[in-house]
């Protein structure tokens, strides 16, 4: 009986925590996708893009692991989702086409330091 009424006390502490801070404890977490890219695909886009508004944004592999990075800036890990296609957690969507030539950049403005107001659902198109 002890046990329930602490995990009540807690699970009610816990909401009401939740509600005083608002969106503060809000993490966003990709979901697990069932699709699973290799390396030897992602070699295919493994290269740097002049994107369409002057910037440069490069996509490299490390340890299974795959990132992209605007300019000098800190790199941002990206998750497959489909073939041709990965994700950012914050909900960038990088789509390669022309077998890796040229790929489309959904929300650009959710990258690090893109320079763009967030919340215009901004699409960039970049080409090698």
């Amino acid at each position: 009986m002890k046990t329930l009424v602490a995990s009540a006390a807690a699970i009610a502490l816990l909401y009401s925590v939740s509600a005083l801070a608002g969106d503060e404890l809000t993490v966003r977490v990709p979901a697990p996708s069932s699709y699973s890219m290799h390396r030897s695909e992602f070699r295919d886009y493994a290269a740097n893009y002049d994107l369409s508004n002057g910037q440069t944004i490069r996509f490299t592999e490390y340890r299974k692991h795959f990132f992209a990075q605007l300019g000098d800036e800190p790199k941002t890990e990206m998750y497959a989702i489909a073939p041709g296609a990965l994700v950012t957690a914050s909900g960038t969507r990088f789509e390669f086409s022309n077998d890796g030539s040229e790929v489309t950049i959904r929300n650009y403005e959710k990258l690090p330091l893109a320079g763009v107001p967030g919340g215009s659902n901004i699409t960039v198109i970049a080409w090698r």
